[in-house]
């Protein structure tokens, strides 16, 4: 994803961070002015590559530092770090609005105590929402939006994978009324969770029952259809209240 003129707003800030972490006089009158100026006592962030996050950090610390920086950089009489523009500063606090529900995301993604897999689809619709362009965007922020988008929209696309995915949200109490997609979906969706089981379970007959089931088939005649019990089984399900999402859905299968 490529925006250039978050591209260069990056550069800058990124040669500012690494002016101040490798001179051991630029860091300890950073602090100085951080102590004068009763900033936290934070240290820049310089970005990684192959981390997004960490570029989304490094400039809301720099935002956070800004003014300790450019005192800083004053002090030093340093000309070769230029300061952020009021022009840049916008992009950049616009920059921070915008991917903020992207770090949320990702932390929440990044757990290890709850499922996850069932948030994806629902997570995916929710960031697509947010970047929705609006009269008050400027052009750099419709840029950005658009960019987040395009790359966001071809993700987790393969009718397979999909599939799965609408699936795990199916299961999940705190998502089950699947509200990201129209009624149709949501019936097939559910007629697909119970199609799968009959066969596997009319597959997996032991061997007592195939042995029997011809000789006491008619005794049988009273038990009730399986899919329509699976069907009885989901519709119940379906009927019940979704959880809250700070929930815990593997606690509230173990219950039910």
């Amino acid at each position: 994803m490529a925006v250039n003129q978050v591209s260069r707003l990056l550069g800058k800030i990124r040669r500012a961070v690494y002016f101040f972490h490798r001179s051991t006089t630029a860091a300890h009158v950073l602090g100085q002015k951080q102590e004068m100026l009763h900033l936290p006592k934070h240290r820049l962030i310089n970005d990684v590559a192959t981390r997004w996050n960490s570029s989304y950090e490094m400039v809301e610390r720099y935002l956070e530092q800004q003014s300790a920086v450019y005192s800083a950089l004053s002090a030093l009489k340093n000309k070769d770090i230029a300061n952020l523009t009021d022009q840049e500063v916008r992009v950049a606090e616009n920059v921070i609005e915008i991917m903020k529900p992207l770090k949320t995301v990702t932390t929440i993604l990044s757990t290890e105590t709850a499922p996850s897999v069932s948030m994806i689809l629902p997570l995916k619709t929710m960031i697509l929402k947010s970047m929705e362009q609006n009269d008050e965007d400027t052009p750099t922020v419709r840029e950005l939006k658009h960019a987040i988008r395009e790359n966001l929209q071809k993700r987790y696309s393969d009718a397979g994978l999909q599939d799965f995915l609408h699936k795990c949200t199916a299961l999940d109490p705190r998502f089950k009324t699947l509200p990201h997609l129209d009624r149709a979906s949501h019936l097939r969706i559910y007629e697909d969770l119970i199609i799968p089981e009959v066969l596997s379970r009319a597959e997996n007959r032991s061997a007592i029952e195939e042995l029997f089931s011809p000789l006491f088939k008619a005794g049988q005649s009273n038990q009730p259809d399986l899919k329509q019990q699976l069907k009885d089984e989901v519709s119940a399900y379906m009927a019940k209240e979704c959880i809250s999402i700070d929930s815990n859905p593997l606690a509230w299968w173990k219950d039910n």
